[in-house]
Order: structure tokens, then sequence, then C-alpha cells
């Protein structure tokens, strides 16, 4: 009676680790998300729906249907992204948050960057226009203007920012926890590490330092992330001349 328990029981467990490797096998199905293809989508939808809008008058009413389908497009994309580095922090396959992190990172930084810039252009326009204003109407319009725009505007801003790096930001979480629990970092530097991904380009400088020191990684993508910077700011600095010289 014993040898028939202790066979049975032998056979739940090979049912058991037949269960596991199967659940393994679909992660990892799962977690094999083309990166590269959905990030690639991701900026096609981002900036075509950013000229879409800017383009509206041009293109008439076929603009508001293409501006619908490109931001459904955006949010499809980043749920399956998220999806698949939510699968891949499963099985700790650092190498897929990684990887997911820097391309959407590299796709964004343009985005970001430019928007940026011209929001500071405009608030240093305004600022100026208020200190150079001779009269006190203009001046009070152009404060209440100014205070309206931060009251308004600015949370707009950052609640776009946050969803347009939700991937990242998700990808750079789940990298956290998977080095936390391979290497034991602290409670502190895990929070840390975070709330430095809040800062534009320190951010990417912050996750190069993860993948470097904890995982003996990123030397080539810091590499390309140097050349990568110079061309967004060649790039950046060429869009501004043009626009100054249209302007004279």
């Amino acid at each position: 009676m014993s040898e028939d328990m202790d066979f049975e029981q032998k056979d739940d467990v090979e049912v058991k680790e037949i269960l596991d490797d199967m659940n393994s096998d679909v992660q990892v199905k799962k977690s094999k998300l083309p990166i590269i293809l959905l990030a690639l989508l991701y900026g096609t939808a981002l900036y075509g729906f950013v000229f879409s809008i800017i383009e509206n008058n041009r293109f008439g009413g076929s603009a508001t249907v293409v501006v619908f389908a490109l931001f459904i497009m955006i949010f499809v994309v980043m749920i399956l992204q998220i999806r698949g580095v939510l699968s891949a922090t499963k099985i700790e396959d650092i190498d897929y948050c990684l990887n997911t992190y820097f391309l959407y990172k590299y796709i964004t930084a343009p985005f970001i960057c430019g928007s940026g810039g011209i929001l500071f252009y405009i608030a240093f326009k305004w600022i100026s226009m208020t200190i150079n204003s001779n009269h006190q109407l203009v001046t009070s319009i152009l404060i209440f203007l100014f205070i309206a725009f931060i009251v308004v505007i600015v949370p707009c801003i950052l609640v776009s920012y946050a969803l347009i790096g939700l991937p990242c930001t998700v990808a750079v979480n789940c990298m956290l926890d998977i080095t936390r629990k391979k290497y034991g970092m602290s409670f502190v530097i895990r929070t840390t590490h975070f709330f430095l991904q809040m800062i534009p380009i320190v951010n990417i400088i912050d996750a190069l330092y993860i993948s470097i020191k904890y995982w003996k990684k990123g030397m080539g993508l810091a590499i390309l992330t140097v050349v990568y910077s110079y061309i967004t700011m060649a790039i950046l600095a060429f869009t501004y001349l043009v626009i100054k010289s249209f302007g004279r």
C-alpha cells in the first residue's frame, strides 16, 4: 500500500514539474514579443499623430480620422509592450527589460526634447514681453495668462509626458525589481533610482549606471546614447536655426 502511495506522490511531483515547465514556456513566449517592431510602430504612431495635428488644416476632415486611428494605435502598442515587459519580469529576462527601456527612450527623446524646447521658448518670450511691457493693463493680462498656463497647461503636459514614457517607466520598474531580487539592492537605493527616472537626461544616465554596474551590460548602449544625444542636439539646433531664419 505504501509503495502505491509513493508511486502516486511521485506521479504528482512529475505532473507538477511538467505543468511548471509548460507555464514557463508560455511566459517565455509572452516575453518574446518583438520589441523593435512594437517600438517602431509606437514611434510611427506618435510622430504621425503630432504631424497630423500640425497639418490638420491642410488635410481637412480626413486628418481627424487619421489622428483618432493613430491615437488608438499608440495605446494598443503601449499595452502590448507593457504586457511583454511584465511577462519578462516573471522569468527575470533582464535583457528584454533593458532593450525595451532604451529603445523607447531613444524613440521618444526627440519628441520630449523638442516639446520641452518649444515650451521653454514660449515661456521665455512670455516673460520677456511681460518685463518689457510699458502698459499696466497689458502687463496684468500677460501675468494672468502666464499663471493660467502654469495652472492648466503644465499639469496636462506632465500627464502627457508620463503617458508617453509609460513603457519606459514599467520597464525600469521591472528592471529594478529583478536587480533587487538578484543582487539585494536596498529599498532606499531602489527608490532613489526610481525617482531619478523622473528627470530627463539623468534618467538615461541612471539606467546605464544600473545596467553596467549590476549586469555588466550597457557599454554599447552607453556609446550609442552619446552618439544619439549629439545627433538629437544637432537636429534640434538645425530646426531652431531654420525656424529663426523664417522669422526674419
